[in-house]
């Protein structure tokens, strides 16, 4: 379900889920799920961006065609049934043999489409991915740092970053840039490399070479980087 907390607000569209499931291809009843499980609670809009597609001309729905934003809701180890066919996938496998409390599913709209009739729904791209969940973490808010953009900053003419988060561990950043990068019609904009520095010595702690954002597995893994 999708409702508006304010029908006059264009940044409170929530939405409400209530089972999930993963590893269907094609027709249910060519191919099962891998595993499916239910979920409780709301889904608030996070991390709007306004400009994230940044090669929108005068269309009269620009505005809604630019935009993007983040959901993100949790489905809890008791409440998921992994499915026999699980088994024969790696990953699935990882993910059903963790010690983690429950998955996580975190997912972005974006490019949305021009209706092709008046009064006819638009299509969204949906782009996320799944992962384990810890207690610690919360369940409908993007884990790890938070980085906001600075607005006294200089603004490239192929735009800047946008929200993104950081966890830190002995060796490496995981960024989650899931929108974070502006994009044109070609994919994600070159905005060079990029530093990760503390606020007040400027000390580096990582480097973030363009071809980490900029390639196929930027795109695969729906924005999580991770570099030394």
């Amino acid at each position: 379900r999708v409702f508006d907390v304010d029908p006059a607000s264009d940044r409170t569209t929530t939405l409400m889920v209530g089972q999930f499931g993963f590893g269907r291809d094609g027709r249910s009843h060519d191919r099962g799920y891998l595993a499916t499980g239910s979920v409780h609670g709301f889904v608030p809009p996070r991390w709007h961006n306004a400009d994230h597609l940044i090669d929108i001309d005068d269309h009269w729905q620009a505005k809604e065609l630019r935009r993007s934003v983040v959901h993100q809701f949790v489905v809890t180890k008791d409440e998921l049934t992994w499915l026999d066919a699980a088994a024969a996938f790696p990953a699935v496998r990882l993910l059903r043999d963790t010690d983690a409390s429950g998955l996580v599913v975190q997912f972005s709209l974006s490019h949305m489409s021009v209706p092709t009739a008046p009064d006819q729904p638009s299509r969204w791209q949906l782009s996320g991915t799944i992962a384990p969940w810890y207690p610690h973490e919360l369940r409908s808010y993007p884990a790890g740092r938070l980085l906001v953009p600075d607005s006294r900053g200089p603004c490239r003419t192929n735009g800047r970053l946008h929200n993104l988060s950081v966890e830190l561990t002995d060796t490496h950043a995981v960024l989650n840039m899931i929108t974070a990068v502006p994009v044109d019609r070609n994919g994600p904009v070159d905005l060079g490399d990029l530093e990760l520095r503390t606020a007040d010595s400027d000390r580096l702690v990582a480097r973030l070479p363009r071809e980490a954002y900029l390639g196929q597995e930027y795109l695969l893994a729906c924005g999580l980087v991770t570099v030394p």
